[in-house]
């Protein structure tokens, strides 16, 4: 396994998620989250190759609601 394995993986979910009706953003999300768990990698490193920076205040701000 190796970095391009793991793009592909978040690729191929969040374009399967989008096919089957679901937002580009929320599935990004959800195709981020399923292939942390099926790699066994943190999600925040996950998140490092996609290369989203991550919010403080934004990630703050969505708790609340």
């Amino acid at each position: 396994m190796d970095v391009f394995d793991v793009l592909s993986a978040i690729s191929r979910t969040k374009k399967a998620l989008m096919y089957s009706g679901i937002r580009e953003r929320e599935a990004l999300k959800k195709a981020e989250l399923a292939t942390s768990i099926e790699y066994h990698i943190s999600i925040s490193d996950i998140k490092r190759l996609v290369g989203e920076k991550e919010d403080p205040y934004r990630s703050a701000a969505s708790q609340r609601i």
